[in-house]
Parts: structure tokens; sequence; C-alpha cells
């Protein structure tokens, strides 16, 4: 479109022609709207009276993109109504008019012409231009003595013109808050006038006025619904008769949508709970009706998914927002029918014929339904657990296995109540099946009068059948198509899928919470059943086997350790089939494997170790038939390994030689998560059985990263490659290194051991009882006594090499941040390695290793590394033979020493990086670390810190921990916070300042040379003086913390950050009060600190309520 110099009507309105005419391209619309653009930026008053002669035009489009320009203009000029008010009203009000031209009912049209009009309202009221728009509007339109179709016509305009109203008041860009503020106030003093009118035509009776009377109706509707999304836009007392009002437009086709909708939001109102009887009682027989459950099996039968997604999410809001009413009258009272039947079409919805994601997106809608369900059931707020009775089995289920079918046999609850009969009808897939389903069970899918006798027994009896049905719908739901349709699908598809059955997971933990171990034994029935099937009829590919077995895993953190007997029939006869089913049934395989590393699930296997064996075959054997069965299979073979590490002992030469086999087919993750599983095996075998296998596993690993290392050395350009190249060496290295790592990972006590439930706790303490006096005997002796010379000297050759090794790879990766990373973790896990194998490192020259490295790269990961090493090293003689010895260093002066040496090493990089080169705001990983690593100094090696030279003081106290509490980089705030607290709680007890060596030998050596300690003994008094130097330090640097924390209240730091600031005066307040009064009032004293709002009085106060 060739622009125009100067934007004049005859001009605009020949543009608009063109735009308009059939011929028109399409880009051309948005030629216009830049054109209006930039004419509005140019000229607004020129812009603002085009925009008021196109409002006058007879042609629709000229007054469409006249209303365009005029809304553009509102929305661009910030502040009050333009000078030409009350043209530009009225030209709006004769647009809207139908006396004055024919009304233009395209739903653009309506919107662009009503946009400008409610723009030019938020502007006029704050200036007092126009105080009431919508009574005026209101006058303007209603209070004619028009015919009544023209005054029909008015109705609908008012109405389209008040929905606008609210949607525009909720997304309206003010330019200051008082400004919404007095347009609500306005609003909401007119309101009664759209009410009276949504009533007036809510309650017309459409067989008078005619047809044209359900085109207002809908526009009442929709007004209804807009307003419900403006905070208060329906006031609590109009709610009951709107409801009523809205529900009887359900009997109408035309208006049957929009009143679901409408309903669906009103129901979101928590004022409706004081009304929950009364509205319930109303609504119910309505949602229940013959009318309403036809439609709802039309949906079924046609597959119609807007008016199934209409009707089931209105379905499941009156269960979301009345939750307590559904489950008190689930049985026994009158509205138990209707209760029932509105449960019974939500669980049809569930069970929406199709595939989610592919062919339906209704299911989905019904999960926050059955989590109120679950949650008000299991609230005893709301109904009690049904007490059991002396000798009564009621809510127990056993199992036995039936000698013909060897399926479970369920005895137990339910056995009256035929729990498997609604759930059955879901477990065909075909629509016919389901169609008849629907056809006869939405009318009474229940007999009331079936389930037992008593209030709360009648309703637990009813939710059971329910969640037994329910059960079963989840099952066929969850379950994927055959594996020629699912791999038709597209990754979108799949992965759409994928989170639905992730939701459906959490829905499946609710029934369980219903059920209980019952469904644990249903599922494992249906697996049974489907697993007789399989074998009889083939199968194509065990989808639904699957499908089940995911369901199991679903719920398998719930699991009831002590009262599991289903599992046996899993780890028995299920397992035994899976295996033998051809490699076209590897997703039912993947899951089984899937549902081993459940955590619980492991549990139970340590519980009952004759099924660990075949449970580690069954997983290895996984290994070897599908690239699809590696990850899930290995990663159960972590869990169980780690978990059950005590019974597999024996398979240790087995493990190993599964790794040999794999590891060069394995990706990287996988690879360490076996390492890991190997490695646990062995941790707890004997020193004397263990080493060997230690050493096979690591021995070749160290060998090949020399090798690798050896080759980056002669090859410097490899090195010299960017950050994101892959080279290949480098790569080798990081993942050789992993895996040592996770050796060192593998043979420490498992993480899971003491995470034991209640119900296996005292088993799990007897256990640890019987074994108390090993371990005794383990930590008194010299642990290289328990070896033989031969693997002594493997194991100190093994050591030296690992060493060298980790002296190389700091070497030849200096500046190589992701490697030198790896290889910090190793040596942080080597550190605290329960033998000492594999890494036996002498603290010294790990320590000079490891500053001498910062020294050059200053790597934040390598002060996390001293933070471990230094917590770890002990006053003592430092000996290999013991692992209590192997961190030592000497004496206590050695020791103090030493980390002061340490200290000075990192101190001299730090300041250099932090301070002399101006980076304290750009390293906020640096200082994070540094801190965390002087505030465990200060717990565990105090002397070591006060012992510092008198710059390092300086700079440490005086100028890194002041500065740092005004940090804007949280983590690092965070951590110099924490220093500084602990600097000024610091107690006597704590200033020994020395870690000793540990266990019950040191303990016996401590006590045969150590007396009561008297008033003036040396550690008494080396605390006194480590208390005085301390607070000797807060009591120099006081002055600046405090004036720091008030300006970080005043205008430093966030409110996030304020609770830590108040922890901290409260401190300094608590343990030095009188220097602390001194210090605030000093402060305070400044005019216009902390902030210049602070009068004096209000400092006053301040200091009266800190120093009470």
């Amino acid at each position: 479109m060739a622009e125009i110099p100067v934007l004049d009507f005859a001009s605009f309105r020949a543009a608009v022609l063109v735009l308009a005419s059939p011929h028109a391209a399409a880009s051309l619309s948005g030629d216009m709207q830049a054109l209006l653009t930039n004419a509005i930026n140019a000229n607004p008053n020129v812009a603002l009276s085009v925009g008021i002669e196109a409002l006058r035009d007879p042609d629709a489009n000229v007054r469409f993109f006249g209303a365009l320009t005029l809304n553009m203009m509102l929305m661009r000029s910030p502040g009050p109504p333009p000078l030409a008010f009350a043209p530009l009203q009225q030209a709006l009000f004769n647009a809207i008019s139908c006396e004055t031209y024919a009304f233009v009912s395209t739903k653009m049209a309506v919107a662009v012409e009503y946009f400008p009009l409610a723009s030019l309202a938020f502007k006029a009221i704050p200036s007092g231009s126009w105080p009431y728009p919508i009574s005026s509007l209101h006058s303007l339109l209603l209070q004619s003595d028009s015919p009544k179709s023209q005054k029909l016509a008015n109705t609908k305009t008012f109405l389209s013109l008040v929905t606008v109203f609210a949607q525009e008041i909720v997304n309206y860009s003010f330019a200051v808050i008082s400004q919404r503020i007095v347009v609500y106030e306005h609003v909401r003093h007119d309101l009664h006038f759209i009410l009276t009118v949504i009533g007036q035509v809510l309650d017309a009776n459409p067989h008078e006025l005619g047809s044209d009377l359900f085109e207002v109706k809908q526009e009442a509707l929709k007004c209804v619904l807009a307003w419900a999304a403006v905070e208060k836009g329906v006031p609590v007392e109009s709610l009951p008769r709107l409801l009523s009002l809205v529900t009887n437009h359900l009997q109408y086709p035309q208006t049957f949508d929009a009143a679901c909708n409408v309903l669906t939001e009103l129901l979101t109102f928590k004022d409706l709970l004081s009304h929950e009887k009364t509205i319930c009682e109303g609504l119910l027989p309505i949602l229940t009706s013959d009318t309403m459950l036809a439609e709802c099996r039309r949906c079924l039968e046609e597959r119609d998914s807007d008016t199934a997604q209409t009707i089931c999410a209105l379905l499941s809001q009156v269960g979301e927002s009345f939750p307590k009413y559904i489950v008190k009258n689930l049985a026994n009272t009158p509205a138990s029918q209707h209760i029932l039947r509105l449960i019974e079409a939500v669980l049809h919805f569930t069970a929406f014929p199709g595939t989610y994601g592919v062919d339906e997106e209704v299911s989905h809608l019904t999960d926050a339904f059955w989590f109120e369900l679950e949650e008000t059931l299991t609230d005893d707020t709301v109904i009690p657990t049904p007490a059991k009775k002396v000798g009564d089995t009621a809510g127990v289920s056993d199992i036995s296995t039936d000698p013909v079918t060897h399926e479970p046999v369920i005895h137990g609850t339910g056995a009256g109540l035929d729990g498997t009969r609604i759930v059955t009808r879901y477990l065909d897939r075909g629509f016919a099946a389901a169609a008849a389903v629907a056809s006869t069970s939405i009318p009474g899918g229940w007999n009331v009068d079936a389930f037992p006798e008593g209030f709360v027994e009648g309703i637990w009896a009813v939710a059971k059948e329910i969640f037994e049905s329910l059960t079963g719908i989840l099952i066929n739901k969850v379950s994927r198509p055959n594996e020629s349709e699912f791999s038709s699908w597209n990754s979108d598809t799949r992965e759409k899928f994928r989170i639905y059955r992730h939701d459906k997971a959490e829905t499946l933990l609710a029934c369980h919470r219903i059920l209980g171990d019952r469904m644990q034994v249903l599922l494992t029935n249906y697996a049974g059943s489907t697993i007789r099937q399989i074998k009889e009829n083939g199968g194509e590919d065990g989808q639904a086997l699957e499908g089940i077995l995911f369901c199991l895993k679903s719920v398998a953190e719930e699991l009831n350790l002590k009262n599991s007997p289903h599992l046996h029939y899993v780890f028995g006869e299920i397992m035994g089939q899976i295996a033998s089913f051809p490699p076209q049934f590897w997703r039912a395989r993947q899951t089984f494997c899937l549902l081993i590393g459940e955590s619980r699930i492991a549990m139970w296997l340590r519980k009952n170790p004759q099924y660990i064996l075949p449970v580690i075959n069954f997983l290895v054997a996984s290994l070897d038939l599908s690239v699809h069965l590696t990850t899930p299979a290995i990663h159960s073979l972590e869990q169980v390994c780690s978990v059950c590490r005590n019974q597999l002992g024996a398979f240790a030469q087995d493990m190993i030689n599964a790794w040999n086999r794999l590891k060069n087919s394995l990706s990287r993750v996988d690879r360490i998560r076996l390492i890991r599983a190997v490695s646990s095996v062995l941790e707890p075998l004997t020193l004397q059985e263990q080493l060997p296998h230690v050493m096979t596993l690591t021995g070749s690993m160290i060998t090949e990263i020399r090798t690798n290392l050896a080759v980056l050395a002669a090859s410097p350009n490899l090195l010299s490659q960017p950050l994101e190249a892959e080279v290949a060496e480098k790569m080798l290295v990081c993942d050789l290194l992993r895996l040592l790592k996770g050796v060192c990972q593998g043979i420490q006590k498992s993480e899971g051991a003491d995470d034991v439930s209640d119900d296996m706790a005292e088993d799990e303490k007897n256990e640890s009882a019987k074994g108390s006096d090993a371990a005794v005997v383990s930590d008194s002796g010299d642990v290289m006594d328990q070896i033989d010379d031969q693997v002594k000297a493997n194991l100190q050759m093994i050591s030296n090499m690992l060493w060298e090794t980790v002296v190389a790879v700091f070497q030849v990766f200096v500046n190589d941040e992701e490697t030198i990373d790896v290889c910090c973790g190793l040596v942080t896990i080597a550190i605290s390695t329960s033998i000492p194998i594999m890494f036996t490192p002498n603290p010294v020259r790990l320590a000079n290793l490891l500053t001498q490295s910062f020294s050059i790269n200053k790597f934040p990961i390598i002060l996390r590394v001293l933070n471990v090493l230094l917590q770890s090293v002990r006053e003592g003689e430092p000996s290999m033979a013991n692992n209590d010895a192997i961190l030592s260093v000497g004496t206590k002066s050695a020791l103090r020493e030493w980390v002061q040496t340490v200290l000075v090493s990192v101190n001299e990089t730090t300041f250099a990086a932090l301070v002399n080169d101006g980076n304290m705001q750009e390293r906020p990983d640096l200082i994070e670390q540094y801190f965390k690593l002087v505030c465990k100094v200060l717990a565990h090696h105090t002397w070591g810190l006060l012992l510092l030279p008198a710059n390092h003081h300086q700079m440490l106290f005086g100028t890194l921990a002041t500065n740092g509490l005004a940090l804007q980089e949280r983590v690092a705030c965070v951590a110099v916070f924490d220093f500084v607290r602990d600097l000024v709680s610091f107690k006597v007890a704590d200033g020994v300042g020395v870690v000793r060596a540990s266990g019950p030998a040191a303990a016996r050596r401590r006590r045969a040379v150590t007396g009561s300690m008297q008033s003036e003994s040396e550690e008494f008094r080396e605390a006194k003086e480590c208390k005085e130097r301390v607070e000797g330090i807060v009591k120099s640097i006081g002055p600046d913390i405090v004036r720091v924390l008030f300006a970080d209240i005043g205008t430093g730091l966030p409110t996030s950050m304020w609770p830590m600031i108040a922890d901290l005066l409260h401190r300094i307040i608590h343990y030095y009060p009188n220097d602390a009064r001194q210090w605030i009032t000093s402060c305070l004293q400044v005019e216009g600190f902390p902030s210049p709002h602070c009068s004096k009085l209000d400092k006053e106060e301040f200091l009266k309520g800190m120093m009470v």
C-alpha cells in the first residue's frame, strides 16, 4: 500500500476501501495498522479527528478502522482523556446506537468498536469527566421508548459493551494504582444495572419473545462469565439467584454450552461454601437428570469432545467445590443416588473413548475431582476411618494362589461387594463396549441398598467401589496402543501422552490411599489374568500388561513392607513369565525393570532375600536383550545392589564379570551407575576379600587415564582447543575419573541404609545390634593387619598410581574448569572413603597441590575440596594402618601451624582475586566457597584462623566480611552472613578448635590420659584466650557491621534478606549488649541514614524496640 503523506479522512477512507476490496492482498492489513501507528505518533490530534469522522461513516469497514484508530490512540496516550472528550464520547455513543446505523454484528467489529469506549471511560473516570459510565450507557440504550425488537437489540448491545468493560478492566494498564482503585469503585457502583439487565434477560420466557431472545441470553451468559473474572465483579449476595437462573438454561440447546461454562466459573467462588447444602440440593438433581445424562451418553457415543469437555469441566468442578458434601452423602442419604449418578458420569468421562493426545483430550479434566474426593475421604475431620472390631478382618486383604490358574485369590474386604463388576467394564478398549457401558450404567450404576448399613461403613464401602472402578479405567487409559501404532506418533504426541501417564500416576496414588493393599492385589490379579491371555492368544506386544505394571510401579512408593503378599506372586510367577516372553514384549520388561528400581521394592527385597538373585539375574539378562532396556535395568540394578548389598557379597565376581562385559557398550551415565552397583556389592566384604576386586576395577581405569594424559601432554594443541570443542582424550579422562568416583561412592555405606520405614525400624535395630560387636572389632584394630602382604603391596602401588594420576590431571588441565571439577569430585569422595584404598592422601601433599592449582586458576571448586579436607584432618600421628589416622597431621601445634599455612596461601590468592583486582561483585561463586571454608575453619580449627597475620585479619574481617554483607548476589551474601553470625555467636566450648582422632580406640586412649578438667587447666586457658581474641575481632569490626546492616535495610538488600539481617542484629545485641547500643546509636545519629525517610522519632522508637 502506498504511504499517505498526510492523514486526512478522505485518504483514510480511500485506503480502507482498497483494503476491504475482494482482491486486496492479505499483507495490506498489517500495512494499514503500521500506517495508523505512524499517523498517531506523528499527530495524535489529527488521528483523533479522523477516527471520530470515521465512526459516522455508513460503511462498516470504515467505522471498524476508525474505532481501531481511536483505541490505539487512547492506549498510547497516558494521562487524562483528550481535550476533544465530548465529541469523542458522542461519536462512540452514536456508533453503538442501533437507531443511527444498522448494527455490525460481526465479533471483530463489535469488539473493536467497544474497546475505545472502555479505554475512554478508564481515562475519564479518575479525572471526573465521566464518573459513572455504565449508568450513562444504561440510560442511553435501555431507558428509551423503543419498540420491543429495538429494545432487545439495545439490550444485546449493552450486554456486549459491559462484557468488554469487564475484560478490559482486568487487562488495562493503568498509569498508577490509584487510578485502578477509582475505576473499580465507580464500576462496582453501577454493577446493579448490569445484574438487573442480566436477571431480566435470563428470566425472560423465550416462547413469548421468540428465538431472537436466545442471542441476547447467550450475550447475558457471556457477560456473567466476564464479570466473574473481575475481583468482586459478582457480589456474593447475587450468586444464589444467578446460579438458579443460569442452571435453568441447561435445558435449552442454544444456551447449554454457555450455561455450563458460566456455572463452572461461578462454582469456583469460595463464598459458595456457606450455601453448600442449598446449592447442591438444587443443582445436583438437574446435573444428574435424564436430560443431562442423555447428553453425556451422546458425547460418549459420538465422541463429541467439545461438548464433553464443557460438561466434564462442570461436573468435575462440583466435586472440587463441594467435596465434603459429596463424601458425607455417598451412602444412606436422600442425595446419595444423585451423587452416585454424578460420580459415574465423571467415571465415564475419565474413560472417554480414544487415546489421550491422539483422538481425545477429555479424560484429564477429572484429575482434580478425584484428588479432592480422595483427600476428603482421608480427612478425619470429615468422616472417621471405620474402626475394626475384634476378630473382624474387614479392610484387610490377604492372598493365596489358585492351584490350577496360579492366580492370586483375594480374601477379605470387598469379597461381597463384587469389586471388579464395574472395573471390568472398562478393560475393553473398543468403542462399542464403551458405548454400551454409557448406555446402560449411567442412570443407575450402583444399588445403594447393597452396601453395608451404618453411616461411616456405608460411605467407605461406596468409596472403595468407586475407586476400584477408577483403577480399572486408569489401567485402560495409561496403556499404549500396539507398538506399530505408537511408533507412528510424532514427538509432540508422545510427549503429551508421557505427561498424561505421569499425571495419572498421581491419580493412581489417590486410588491406593483409599483401597490400600487391596489395590495392589487387584493389580496383581489383572497382571496374572493378562499374562494368561497372552499365553493363550499370543498377544501382539503386551501393551496391556505394560499398563498394569505401570500402575503397580506408580503406587510402589506407598508399599506396605510388612503386608505385601502380592509381591511374592509378582517376583515369583509374573517375573518368570515376563522373562520368557519374546523380544517384542520389551516394553513390559522395561516397566518391570523400573518397578524393581522403586526404593520400597528394594527394601522389600532386602527383607525377602530369596528373590534377590532371581531379580539380579533378570536385570542382568535384560541388558543383553534390547538397547531400550539398558538404562532402566542398570538404574534398578544400582538401587537393588545399594540397598541389598549385605546379601550380595557372594555375587561380587559375577557383578565384576558383568561390568567387564558391558562397560564398553554403555553410555557415560549408565557406566557410572553400573560401577556404583558393582562397588556396592563389594562394601560388605572383608578387606582381604574386598581389596583385590577394588584394585581390579580401578587398576585398568587408572592405567587408561595415565595413557590419555600422556597423549595430551605430548600434544599441547589438543589442550588449546576452545572449551566447547570435544577432545576425545579429554572426554575419556573425565569419564574415567567419574567411574573412579563411582567406585568410591559404591563402597560407602548405602545412603538408604538408615532410611528405613517405621514398620521396619524394629527389625533394623535388631540387625544392627547383631553386627555391633563386629563393628567394634573392625574399628579398634589396625585395618592393614586384616590383609596379607601381597594385597598390601598391591594396594600401595594402586594408591601411589592414583595419587600420581591426580597430580597429573591438575597439572595437565590446570586451566580446564570442567576437568578440574570432575577430579575434585573424585578427591572429595575419596577423602571420606571407608577403606584406606584407592586414595590414601597425605593431607600436606594434597593441600599443597590444591593451593598451588588455586593460585593459578582460582576455581571455587578447589576451595570446596579444601573445606572437606580441613574438616577431615585430625590431631594425632599419621598412619596408613588405621582409618582414623590416615588424615592425621601430627601434634596439636603442628595441626594449627599447618591449617594456618593453608589459609595463608588461600587468602593470598583470594584477596588478590577479590580486592586487588576489584572483582568482589563479579566473583560471587568465589566469595561463596571462600566464606564457607573460613566458616568451617572457625568451627574446627579456630586457632588456625586466629594465628593469621594481622594484614590477613584486616582484609578478611575488616574488608571482605563487612563489604560482603552488602552483596546483591544472594548465595554469596548468605555465605558471608553465616560466617559473621558464627563469629558473633562464638562460644567458649568451641574455642579449643581441634578435631581429634575418633573411634572407640582413640576415645579409650584419651580417657586413659585425661582426668577431670580443672579451672586453670591448659585447655581451659586456651579456650578462654581463644574466646577473648574472637571477641576482640568482633568489637573491632562491630561498628562497621552494624552500619552495613542498617544500610542494607535502608537502601541495599532486597526484603527477602531482611530476616537474616534481623537475626544477625539480634545476635549482636544478645552477645555484645553494651557495645551494640553504642554502635547502633552512633549509626542512627547520622542525618539521613539509613534512609532520608527515617525521622529522629522513628530512630528512637527503633532503638527502644531493638534494645529491649
